[in-house]
């Protein structure tokens, strides 16, 4: 501050100076025009001069005589007077805007609105069914508020909570919230909603696929603010379960399991996030074209800065990139590698490469081939595929290859688990060891060998399911490939985005599913994995069930010491390499366009796609100078 005074002292002495030396030219033209300026009365010996002095009352002229100075003075008196006092004007203006700019600062300020091309279209916006579509998650981050959240830095931190407490026994988490919470409605909000929404997860009938996140735990209200969990067993990963947004159940406790799809809520829903619901717009055919959301001025303990955030929705990705690039959108949920050159032409983006705990596996459903029960058969498949080809040309290496389920940076990652290396040879004799053999026929003096595999005159056929974008439509069709020439007959089928959670996912609807999987924040595998998440509404997409996988993922989960989990994740993952209940195959870079109008995002790891709106409170497209 002293050196900023210093400074400013300079500035004036230099432009006071300025002003003296201005005024005293302006003041000798004068004079040679008014004689009598600036004379003393007594001593004067021109008698006209002193009667003249005697009659002025004033030694300057008026503001209002001013006007008649061009009159006076000769052109270049007057010229010169006119660029003396611009640039006294100027000098003014530019001290002034020079002290401005040094005693104040740019920061964030309110205002502005973002949209976002999403792929998809919105269906139960609600806390309990978000896992089940990605859209509906990304805007249920924005819409509602969790005991806790994961902010930029991957941390778990205060939401609608300002603190808790963890017993020793890592069985009991204590919750206390913020003072004077209020819902988008402008009711309180109270321990009672966060024990209403625990309990309607833990109720069967509203079918959650958050109930085997809440198995056996007890929740209570020990007054307004305070919420205890108490746990059957120690959990390291339950507090990233308090993520999940809280319901408001002054407006869903009337509403009963069957109908808590059809409400009004799922769609307009009411919460207590940085955003709330504005508008939507509908087509004529009822289909949901824009959702608009306007900042929550009481969202604690910041409100966001920009004013509204409206999200667009589009079949599939080509056409979100195909939006961005027209300018209709100001960015995209996700933008493939095969899609970057589609968007050039826009300069005004910035590409954020966003680390996502997320991987892409072949999964197989041996329930639905008899020949992916033999194991030959899927070690086999695992060999005849070249994963270093695929990240290469499908994923232009905007992706690493993995060997298990458990990524570089987490507890339990292994350099050193069984790996299946491309090898063409060592595919062909496993299938040969099989029974899997190419049959030869004579037709007339040749002989004929079969194009597939056969084993009792049945060909060795499979049909690979991925979802229809492009890096996975470009992996699954180098896989068939791969397998049609180690002589498996592999068809494949593309489902579209929208489509393959009801009818594919949840069904198992499968034979081979190339398919992308995220972990979230903690590593456990146990979601994926556990023989109790087979089947429908489950994440073990495989169905694998191994009694000793269970053990180690049971166990793992209860252990707060990092030595002793990793060495039991090490264990499991073996297990699956030595079952191959599924092939891994990389791990993609997220890439998130963003107009770069939209300053203050500073996110660079994510544990899931809506987790890239970690710091909107800090997005700000406005900005507005306040005193340092």
């Amino acid at each position: 501050m002293f050196h900023f005074l210093q400074k400013l002292r300079e500035k004036f002495i230099i432009f006071f100076n300025k002003i003296k030396d201005a005024m005293n030219t302006i003041g000798n033209a004068l004079k040679k025009r008014f004689p009598f300026l600036g004379l003393k009365k007594k001593g004067l010996e021109d008698h006209d001069k002193m009667l003249v002095a005697n009659l002025a009352r004033h030694r300057w002229p008026k503001f209002k005589q001013i006007k008649y100075l061009p009159r006076v003075l000769t052109l270049k008196e007057w010229t010169t007077a006119k660029i003396v006092l611009l640039v006294l004007v100027g000098g003014l203006l530019g001290i002034l805007v020079s002290g401005f700019f040094l005693i104040t600062k740019s920061t964030p300020a309110v205002g502005g609105t973002y949209t976002e091309g999403l792929t998809g279209a919105p269906k139960f916006i609600n806390p309990l069914y978000t896992s089940l579509n990605e859209v509906d998650a990304d805007l249920a981050s924005l819409v509602y508020a969790g005991l806790v959240r994961i902010d930029e830095n991957h941390q778990i931190v205060p939401d609608l909570a300002e603190s808790w407490v963890v017993s020793e026994n890592q069985k009991e988490y204590t919750f206390i919230l913020r003072p004077n919470l209020k819902w988008h409605d402008g009711e309180s909000i109270v321990a009672d909603d966060v024990v209403f929404t625990v309990e309607t997860i833990q109720d069967s009938e509203f079918k959650s696929p958050l109930l085997e996140n809440f198995s056996g735990v007890k929740v209570e209200a020990v007054d307004d603010r305070t919420i205890k969990f108490t746990l059957p067993n120690s959990f390291t990963p339950f507090l990233e379960n308090l993520t999940m947004g809280i319901l408001p159940a002054h407006l869903w406790q009337e509403v009963v399991p069957a109908n808590v799809l059809l409400a009004d809520y799922n769609l307009k829903p009411v919460g207590a996030g940085p955003y709330k619901f504005k508008s939507l717009t509908k087509d004529k055919l009822g289909n949901i074209k824009a959702y608009t959301l306007e900042r929550n001025k009481d969202y604690l303990p910041q409100p966001p800065y920009v004013k509204e955030i409206t999200f667009k929705f589009y079949p599939d990705l080509e056409a979100a990139a195909a939006a961005l690039k027209n300018h209709t959108v100001e960015g995209i949920s996700f933008l493939p590698a095969s899609l970057k050159e589609q968007i050039g032409e826009r300069q005004d983006l910035n590409l954020n490469v966003l680390s996502l705990p997320q991987y892409t596996a072949v999964f197989f459903n041996q329930k639905a081939s008899t020949a992916l029960k033999d194991l030959k058969v899927r070690q086999a498949l695992a060999y005849g595929i070249n994963k270093t080809d695929i990240v290469a040309q499908a994923l232009e290496n905007n992706a690493e290859v993995i060997e298990a389920p458990i990524l570089a940076g987490f507890v339990g990652y292994s350099k050193d688990v069984t790996k299946y290396n491309y090898d063409v040879n060592k595919a062909k004799e496993l299938l040969e060891a099989a029974g899997w053999k190419y049959e030869i026929k004579k037709e007339g003096d040749k002989e004929v060998t079969s194009q597939w595999r056969k084993k009792n005159k049945e060909d060795l056929s499979l049909v690979l399911t991925t979802v229809n974008r492009a890096e996975n439509f470009k992996a699954a069709t180098m896989i068939q490939k791969f397998w049609r020439e180690i002589g498996v007959n592999t068809e494949l089928r593309v489902v579209e985005a929208a489509q393959i959670q009801n009818n594919v996912i949840r069904s198992r609807d499968f034979q081979v599913l190339l398919y992308g999987e995220i972990l979230g924040i903690d590593p456990d595998p146990y979601p994926f994995w556990h023989s109790s998440a087979a089947d429908e509404n489950g994440l073990n997409l495989a169905n694998f069930s191994n009694k000793e996988a269970d053990r180690i993922l049971e166990e793992a989960r209860q252990i707060t010491d990092v030595k002793q989990r990793h060495d039991k994740y090490v264990r499991f993952q073996n297990i699956l390499a030595a079952e191959v209940p599924a092939i891994f195959l990389y791990t993609p870079k997220y890439i998130y366009p963003l107009a770069d109008k939209i300053k203050g995002f500073d996110t660079t790891i994510i544990s899931l796609p809506q987790n890239r709106f970690a710091n909107v409170v800090n997005w700000y497209v406005r900005t507005k100078r306040v005193i340092k």
